[in-house]
């Protein structure tokens, strides 16, 4: 009985130190798949639907409230499709596509695509090598954060970029707003970075 119970313990404290207890502890239920269904598919960090269709009613609310239309698409940890949805005002192929591409990117590398692009203004020869290499270096992906763990990602497209307005500001307020605290957004390089 002893020996179960330090093994217990152990196997507790091993789960801890990998990081394995506190991440899914953090993740409020209501964001993920639950129930039977997560037990299905061994994975209780995928985002639903019901909170990838909330992310994509906040962003297209503070889209139009800066009179511009959006194009949303939210994918699973695995890069499955959950929610896709655009503004009719973004009913363009590119709007659709790009935020497809930051999406995908996103979920490529775990990392918002700001990042790509903020490496692609330093250095403007890398443009060709990021999209061979499948990836989109434009600002509007990012990860979905649940406390430490990874449940999603988003890709927003359509809106013209101003200081103060982005598809990645729309995507990481939605995030904010539906999620809860997101990681900070990557600062863009200044004039003479590169």
């Amino acid at each position: 009985m002893v020996s179960g119970r330090r093994f217990i313990i152990a196997m507790g404290a091993t789960l801890l130190a990998l990081g394995l207890g506190p991440a899914q502890a953090q993740i409020d239920p209501k964001l993920v798949i639950g129930g039977k269904d997560a037990e299905a598919m061994g994975d209780v960090a995928i985002i639903n639907g019901a909170t990838a269709e909330a992310l994509s009613h906040a962003c297209e609310k503070m889209a139009a409230e800066h009179q511009e239309s959006v194009a949303i698409v939210i994918l699973d940890p695995f890069g499955n499709v959950v929610h896709e949805h655009r503004m009719d005002g973004a009913a363009h192929y590119v709007a659709i596509h790009t935020a497809e591409m930051k999406a995908h990117t996103a979920f490529l590398t775990r990392q918002p695509t700001s990042l790509r692009q903020n490496n692609v203004t330093r250095n403007p020869g890398r443009a060709a090598q990021e999209l061979a290499i499948g990836f989109f270096p434009v600002a509007g992906g990012l990860p979905i954060w649940a406390g430490k763990q990874i449940i999603g990602f988003i890709g927003v497209g359509g809106q013209r970029p101003t200081p103060k307005w982005s598809d990645e500001i729309c995507a990481w307020r939605a995030l904010e707003q539906v999620v809860g605290p997101q990681p900070p957004l990557p600062t863009p390089p200044g004039p003479g970075s590169g």
